[in-house]
């Protein structure tokens, strides 16, 4: 009730919006305000006091202070403790009810996942798993029926029988999952380290199939439908993304011959190829070296979301282009795993051509599994694709890695370093978008320095919108923004001759030692190790106070995702990391020079006896 002019009291209704209910990735993911430290669970609540009024409340509220010039100020103190007192009794409740289910269902998949290795495999889908999704923009399990629950193909090596101890967390599975000792078996199908193909018609299931090992590098909650499907926690999206920027990758492997920019002479340097605006091909090339950088253990692929021009090219347009600048993803998959060890999933429909590469092939009829290795080796040898001679460098469709064209590691140049040093955070509308802002962004440069900074308006975005597995949304955004300002500090305070592997390395120690809240904590100058309740629960102590009022926390993402942040900050310069000579290179040019000389002197002895005779 407010007081009007004339001092009588009267009553104006509230409206009130109702607010639709916020959901969060089923996915269980390190969080800023959930931290391990010293065998004790810490859980950070922080109330934020303001409330929202409209100008009609805020002068009804003047005027009531007008009129009761001696009313007493009020406490919300009290109000504030009940609350928060029946706020977490029903937290304990819940937690009582249902964190050991969900500690079981995640230590399942990490033992799960644990077992990859010994089955030379690098995912595992099990039998009864729900795949599809209620929507596109949904990550909740669609109903079934209509949902057809996952089968491995019967009588193929692909299905397997997975044995995970659980101990006396097998208590707590569900009856589907549990028998009655501490033993848990579980059925589905592996996919093998290698190429497999996922092949089949339009709308059978196989993006989805894809999009579920793509999940699996991170445990899902139960009631999920794919809390048994894991993948190695190293697997990596790759897609085309036109538009990213792009900063002294080795992509040559995959671009070469690229002609001259016009009012140029020279041809690029696609082993130190740049560019502020990639094309779908040469952002995937870039994507692929990137994630062989990286460490990748395997590259998932869809080909509704890459490059038709990098994923493959047939005979006959090889035929009519015959200076091509691309050669195809295509011709290097069986090199890159043979040289590298790096495997390859990849959703194929289109362009049989890909028959010629696998060592698997999951056919996907009607959203029902099965195994066509050997119906794709037959069709393959049926049409010889495979025979063909690629200019003269090999059998096409499976040329041999050259390791002059594998990547080398990069570091941010020290100019960089410096243009983002001290960083501040924010994410940007839209979407799948952030921002870093340092305070080198403000220096007084020479003028050549000064045009070519105007000429990219998004210096600092770091643009993640196509990168299919950073599933924890706007929180998992900000926390690679926050994890790519903790790597250029260190590297430029304390680590400027590390690559982006050793840096990554070095963020890795920094959250397993003292969990997300290093990262928010660093600006401020603090060491987390020596953080206490009192400083851990000041607003002050943060990056912004902008997480904590729109987002509320932010999630540990994967060094991957990291990487492809760091990686795609605009503005932000990387040079090669100088190579140790230590005699191999002097050694084999050595050796070659050695069995040319003796391969001329056979020839020129051959000659002689020929002459005498």
């Amino acid at each position: 009730r407010s007081c009007g002019d004339n001092g009588k009291k009267s009553t104006t209704k509230k409206k009130t919006k109702k607010k639709k209910q916020q959901t969060y990735p089923p996915y269980v993911l390190e969080r800023t305000d959930v931290f391990c430290r010293g065998g004790n669970l810490h859980v950070t609540i922080r109330v934020i006091d303001r409330p929202e009024e409209s100008d009609d409340e805020a002068q009804a509220k003047d005027d009531t202070m007008q009129c009761e010039s001696a009313a007493a100020p009020t406490s919300h103190s009290d109000e504030r403790t009940a609350a928060l007192t029946e706020f977490l009794s029903k937290l304990s409740d819940a937690v009582r009810r249902d964190a050991f289910r969900n500690v079981a269902s995640s230590v399942l998949q990490e033992r799960m996942r644990a077992v990859l290795p010994s089955l030379n495999a690098v995912a595992f889908v099990a039998d009864g798993s729900i795949l599809p999704r209620r929507s596109g923009a949904s990550s909740l399990p669609m109903s079934s029926p209509p949902a057809i629950p996952f089968e491995a193909p019967g009588g193929s090596p692909m299905k397997k029988t997975l044995e995970v101890d659980m101990g006396k967390l097998a208590r707590y599975l569900p009856d589907a999952v549990n028998g009655s000792s501490s033993k848990v078996s579980i059925t589905g199908l592996v996919i093998p380290e290698g190429v497999t193909l996922i092949a089949g018609g339009g709308y059978h299931g196989k993006s989805t199939l894809l999009r579920t090992i793509a999940a699996g590098v991170y445990d899902k909650l139960p009631g999920d439908g794919r809390e048994r499907c894991v993948t190695d926690r190293n697997a990596l999206t790759v897609r085309a993304e036109d538009g990213r920027y792009v900063s002294n990758c080795n992509v040559s492997a995959f671009i070469s011959n690229l002609p001259a920019p016009p009012g140029s002479i020279a041809a690029l340097d696609t082993s130190q190829f740049s560019t502020r605006e990639a094309s779908g091909s040469t952002s995937q090339a870039s994507n692929t070296s990137e994630a062989i950088e990286m460490g990748a253990s395997a590259m998932l692929v869809d080909e509704d979301v890459s490059a038709a021009n990098f994923m493959a090219r047939d005979g006959r347009m090889r035929a009519l282009v015959m200076d091509e600048s691309i050669t195809p993803f295509l011709y290097r998959v069986n090199g890159i795993y043979n040289s590298l060890g790096i495997s390859s999933v990849v959703v194929v429909g289109g362009v049989g051509d890909w028959l010629d590469v696998p060592q698997h092939v999951i056919k996907l009829d009607r959203y029902v599994a099965t195994d066509a290795t050997k119906k794709a080796e037959s069709i393959s040898r049926q049409f010889s694709h495979g025979h063909v001679q690629y200019a003269g460098r090999g059998v096409v469709h499976r040329l041999q890695w050259d390791g002059d064209r594998t990547p080398l590691q990069r570091r941010p140049t020290s100019e960089s370093l410096e243009w983002f040093r001290d960083s501040d955070v924010s994410l940007l509308e839209g979407g799948g978008r952030a921002a870093l802002r340092g305070d080198g962004f403000h220096r007084d440069g020479d003028e050549e320095e000064e045009e070519e900074e105007e000429e990219d308006d998004d210096l600092g975005v770091i643009d993640m919108s196509r990168c299919e597995q950073l599933l924890g949304k706007a929180q998992q955004l900000y926390g690679c923004a926050l994890c790519v300002a903790w790597l250029l500090e260190e590297a430029r305070a304390r680590s400027p001759t590390l690559g982006t592997r050793g840096l990554l390395n070095k963020l890795d120690e920094a959250l397993d030692e003292n969990g997300m809240e290093e990262l928010l904590l660093s600006s401020a100058g603090e060491d987390a190790s020596d953080v206490n309740d009192e400083s851990l629960s000041s607003l002050e102590s943060f990056r912004t106070e902008g997480l904590l009022e729109s987002l509320g926390f932010a999630y540990r993402p994967r060094r991957c995702e990291v990487a492809m942040a760091l990686m795609r900050t605009r503005g932000i310069r990387f040079e090669n990391i100088p190579e140790v000579d230590d005699g191999t290179e002097a050694a084999k040019e050595r050796e070659a020079e050695r069995k040319k000389a003796q391969l001329a002197a056979l020839w020129a002895n051959r000659r002689k006896g020929r002459n005498q005779q």
